[in-house]
């Protein structure tokens, strides 16, 4: 099902985290249709290979036969050795024609939101600056370039927006330290059942 066919209006693509430790590498590129379902991405990004998922290539058909060979692609980016290698295109998102009671709009900016956890220690690239791998499904993991963050170590988690450059890197222009489970643990409120104060009350109870 494509990000625009869903039950409720959308205005983005790339929603907000369904949890806070949620992972994703996911991003939003620009990109032209040819008659024959080709797909060729406009924006930052040169001569990469794109994986187009099946239940994509209906919704690129409704919108050459409608004669809109423009829209934006809802992808997977793939890394190897800090640069992109592939996209997996996993979603349309031209709104005006896929879901037009929507009032999203069809133009947005080239982004990408990677979340997940550090599982490489940063080191530093004398041509690109701080370079971090983020772990974002599995065993799999995408490097991600960066300027100025908070200190990061192996295991923290993480939450970036990132841009693609010109010569296929990401870049993220904001670096988010997200608490992991056990410190959401150490600030999460006792349940009631739980306080001390109930407890002892309770055991006052039955010794009377």
């Amino acid at each position: 099902m494509s990000l625009v066919q869903q039950k409720a209006p959308r205005l983005h693509p790339i929603g907000e985290p369904d949890h806070p430790l949620q992972v994703r590498s996911i991003g939003l590129l620009k990109g032209v249709l040819a008659p024959d379902g080709t797909i060729t991405l406009t924006g930052n990004f040169h001569g990469k290979s794109l994986i187009l998922r099946d239940k994509v290539y209906g919704l690129v058909q409704k919108l050459i036969k409608k004669g809109q060979y423009e829209a934006m692609f809802v992808v997977y980016p793939r890394t190897k050795d800090g640069f992109v290698t592939s996209f997996e295109v996993i979603g349309v998102w031209k709104p005006s024609v896929l879901d037009p009671d929507s009032g999203a709009q069809d133009d947005l900016p080239e982004e990408f939101s990677i979340r997940g956890e550090v599982c490489r220690k940063v080191w530093w690239d004398d041509r690109y600056g701080h370079r971090v791998s983020v772990k974002v499904f599995g065993e799999y993991f995408v490097t991600v370039d960066f300027g100025e963050a908070p200190y990061l170590s192996i295991g923290d988690f993480v939450s970036m927006d990132a841009i693609l450059t010109e010569d296929g890197r990401l870049y993220a222009e904001r670096v988010e330290l997200i608490p992991t489970a056990n410190e959401l643990a150490v600030v999460r409120p006792a349940r009631p059942e739980q306080r001390p104060g109930r407890l002892t009350r309770q055991r006052s109870s039955a010794i009377a």
